[in-house]
């Protein structure tokens, strides 16, 4: 199951950067041709909401395994439920994300979390000879608790704020 979940990953958290939010609030797909374009309607949620997009993952009514947040594709987090647990993985596909595996860090030291560095194989988007930095926080925490976590770290890391919008991703 671990090994699916990591190729699932692989596949779907460069889903941050590769959409782009049009004024409607609809997303499109930057990687296709005006010819080919595709559209959807992402979910949106204010940071309050997070709690019951978490609960939605949590009772199996998500498409994967897994979701994500993001403002902007930078601030992109995602929130990995195992064992009844929660646990936040970051992923630095884009040069800008870079200096966040440091902040992130450096935040899951200040609460005692242990943090691993990994990779899900992904090519990042800026010259490198590695694939992208996977920081993996492996807070063990309960569904409110991860909430909380996802706030504090969008607030104190990122400089969001209750009014920001976030799209659910992928």
């Amino acid at each position: 199951m671990k090994t699916t979940l990591i190729a699932i990953l692989a596949i779907v958290l460069t889903s941050c950067r590769l959409t782009e939010t049009t004024d409607k609030g609809s997303v499109q797909n930057t990687k296709t041709t005006p010819t080919q374009e595709s559209t959807y309607m992402a979910e949106q949620i204010k940071i309050d909401g997070l709690q019951s997009a978490l609960t939605k993952l949590e009772n199996g009514q998500t498409e994967f395994q897994f979701i994500g947040i993001t403002s902007n594709g930078t601030d992109c987090i995602y929130f990995m439920p195992e064992n009844g647990k929660f646990n936040i993985d970051y992923e630095a596909m884009e040069l800008d994300q870079v200096p966040y595996i440091d902040k992130l860090k450096r935040f899951a030291d200040s609460k005692h979390f242990k943090s691993v560095m990994t990779t899900y194989g992904n090519t990042p988007q800026y010259e490198s000879d590695q694939k992208a930095a996977v920081i993996h926080i492996e807070t063990n925490s309960s569904l409110g608790d991860v909430a909380k976590l996802g706030e504090q770290i969008e607030s104190e890391i990122f400089r969001n704020n209750a009014n920001t919008v976030y799209e659910i991703v992928p």
